[in-house]
């Protein structure tokens, strides 16, 4: 995945929190630009597509990134119980342009907080992703590997934020 473009996304930060205490922080976590998401973006700027009213966020436990997954490879893997769903962000309202530290124009989501209630998600989390669609609709557009797997407990939190750029994203 190291020769993968990491142009796009950027997960400037994530905390996971239990009880009130950060157990798990990392940032500067880069991504995989999916074919999927390359289409989209394609489609998006040269072919009229529609923006979609909203982008999601989510999480997922695949064992490895690949270049080719799509929402299906996603779902099949993503947490199910207790409070765990995508993440929507409006396009327009969401998100806020910025000059990054590098002085290149990045496009920034607001802090997004999952919860996992009433009890824990039976299954733990390994990666994050960012799509079109609250469910298998739409396309996948890109992933990032956290560097630990995240096991969500009754109560638990997970708060992240994106930073989207189409150049100079390595920290």
């Amino acid at each position: 995945m190291k020769d993968n473009w990491r142009g796009l996304m950027k997960v400037l930060e994530i905390q996971h929190i239990r009880n009130g205490k950060v157990i798990y922080e990392e940032k500067n976590i880069l991504n995989t630009l999916h074919t999927e998401g390359e289409e989209f973006l394609l489609r998006l700027a040269f072919l009229s597509l529609t923006v979609p009213t909203a982008y999601y966020i989510g999480l997922d436990n695949r064992s490895t990134i690949a270049v080719g997954d799509t929402l299906s490879t996603v779902s099949a893997v993503e947490p199910s119980t207790n409070g765990y769903l995508r993440v929507p962000a409006s396009p327009g309202s969401d998100f806020s342009l910025t000059l990054n530290d590098s002085g290149n124009n990045q496009v920034n989501t607001p802090i997004v907080t999952f919860r996992s209630n009433p009890g824990d998600w039976n299954r733990p989390v390994q990666n994050l992703f960012l799509c079109t669609s609250s469910d298998n609709s739409g396309y996948l557009i890109a992933s990032a590997e956290l560097s630990t797997s995240l096991d969500m407990d009754a109560g638990d939190m997970i708060n992240m934020r994106l930073g989207l750029a189409l150049r100079n994203c390595p920290p």
